[in-house]
């Protein structure tokens, strides 16, 4: 699985527990919650790793998530709904910016299953990414 589509699926998980509206907040939901977005981090250490001309905006976009991480103790209801929105738009971006966008093996096919970058992301989608990250939790 690409380290972008790997991403998504980690912060709309996360995302998920999050809002509240599957599962109720609670401490196990947090946990999840955090275990989610730690492994969400990880995954855009490894994305940078393979794209080294973009690493260092990666990694402000993982440690803006690890960051995030300690204001679940403390969110409000409406900062979950927020915060998980914010973590979903983040996602989606992520894989714009690797996957849906240059990386066509085709006419409209997407890249082979074991596709693991790099490609050139798009520019856009990646700084929208950077400027959603730095206010996650606003």
């Amino acid at each position: 699985m690409n380290y972008a589509q790997l991403f998504r699926n980690d912060v709309s998980s996360a995302a998920e527990f999050i809002n509240g509206t599957f599962y109720p907040w609670n401490n196990e939901s947090e946990r999840s919650a955090q275990t989610l977005l730690g492994q969400g981090e990880t995954t855009l250490f490894f994305l940078g790793d393979l794209d080294t001309a973009h690493q260092d905006q990666l990694f402000t976009i993982a440690l803006n998530v690890h960051e995030s991480i300690p204001a679940l103790n403390q969110i409000t209801q409406s900062q979950r709904v927020s915060f998980s929105t914010n973590l979903r738009s983040l996602g989606g971006k992520i894989v714009y910016a690797y996957i849906l966008n240059n990386t066509s093996t085709s006419n409209g096919v997407g890249p082979s299953f074991w596709y693991s970058g790099p490609s050139p992301p798009n520019e856009k989608d990646l700084q929208d990414a950077t400027t959603i990250a730095a206010n996650l939790t606003k």
